[in-house]
């Protein structure tokens, strides 16, 4: 069992690790991580192309719960509204292929400030094939 922790537990570094090095995966996606902590969410403005990961983590001691705006609907960026994560908990949510700006907040603190941010999503430039 403690072989088995170890290695999700490299697994989820590595990954969390990729995502802040901006890594791009071959179909040209990429990720971005959040991250939930005393002090708030950071980085509290971030961009993505649509069809990206974005990996949210709660970093802190306490539980958080990630949302789209507006509140109460939720449904700027549905994908984002992530399950109640208690403490080291991570949620990986998908971002829909379309522009726009995702306003998100923590609904177990929807009047902190600290606790809101925007992720920017643009459409990836298509390549077309002439076909010669």
């Amino acid at each position: 069992m403690i072989g088995l922790r170890t290695s999700v537990s490299g697994a989820v570094i590595s990954l969390l690790w990729l995502a802040g090095c901006g890594y791009s995966s071959p179909s040209g996606t990429t990720s971005s991580t959040i991250t939930l902590s005393s002090t708030g969410v950071s980085p509290k403005a971030s961009s993505v192309s649509g069809g990206s990961s974005v990996n949210i983590l709660n970093d802190d001691s306490v539980p958080h719960q990630l949302a789209s705006n507006p509140n109460p609907q939720q449904t700027d960026c549905p994908e984002l509204n992530s399950p109640m994560l208690a403490p080291r908990d991570a949620f990986m949510a998908t971002i829909a292929n379309r522009d726009g700006t995702c306003g998100f907040n923590d609904i177990l603190n929807p009047a902190d400030s600290n606790f809101q941010g925007t992720i920017t999503v643009t459409i990836p430039p298509t390549t077309t094939s002439r076909g010669y």
